[in-house]
C-alpha cells in the first residue's frame, strides 16, 4: 500500500465518523440545505433586493443573495433539528447514525472519485506510488465508466497510462 491507499482509507474512515456522529438526517440536510440555500438565493436574489436600500445594483443583489442564503439555510438548520429530535423520540437514533455512516461511505467515495478525475488531468497517475497504489485502479475505472457523461473537452484530456 502506498499513501494514495492510506489517504483514501483515511478519507473514507474520516468520513464515516462524521457520517456516524451526525446522522442520516444531519448528512442529508446539510448537503441539500446548502444546494436549496443556493438556489433559493440565486432565483429570489433580485427581487429581494428590490427591498433593500441600497444605492450599488450589485451590492444590493449580493446583500439579498447573502440574506436569502443564510435564511434559508438556518430554517432547514432548525427543520433538522426537528426531525433529528422526532427520531430519537422514536427511538430511530441508532439507525439514523448507522446510515449516517453509510452515507459517510458513499460521501467519500464521491470525493475520491472527483479528486482521481482532476488527477487524471495531471501527470499524477504516471508517478510510482500511484502506479502501485491499491485503490488507483478501481477508481480510475469509475472515472473511465463516467467519462461519457463529462464534457468532451474535459473527457479527452484524463490519461490514466
Amino acid at each position: 500500500m502506498t499513501g494514495f491507499d492510506y489517504a483514501f482509507l483515511g478519507l473514507a474512515v474520516l468520513s464515516a465518523l462524521l457520517g456516524l456522529w451526525r446522522g442520516f438526517v444531519s448528512e442529508i440536510f446539510s448537503l441539500l440545505g446548502w444546494l436549496i440555500a443556493l438556489a433559493a438565493a440565486w432565483y429570489a436574489a433580485a427581487y429581494v433586493a428590490t427591498f433593500m436600500p441600497i444605492t450599488s445594483d450589485s451590492l444590493r443583489w449580493l446583500a439579498a443573495f447573502a440574506l436569502v442564503f443564510i435564511a434559508v439555510l438556518i430554517t432547514l438548520a432548525v427543520l433538522r433539528m426537528f426531525l433529528k429530535g422526532l427520531l430519537a423520540a422514536a427511538g430511530m437514533s441508532a439507525v439514523d447514525r448507522l446510515l449516517g455512516g453509510g452515507f459517510g461511505l458513499l460521501r467519500a467515495l464521491i470525493l475520491a472519485v472527483l479528486l482521481v478525475l482532476g488527477a487524471g488531468l495531471t501527470s499524477l497517475p504516471r508517478e510510482e506510488w500511484w502506479r502501485e497504489a491499491v485503490f488507483a485502479p478501481p477508481l480510475e475505472t469509475v472515472v473511465i465508466a463516467g467519462k461519457p457523461w463529462l464534457p468532451a473537452v474535459i473527457a479527452k484530456r484524463i490519461k490514466y497510462r
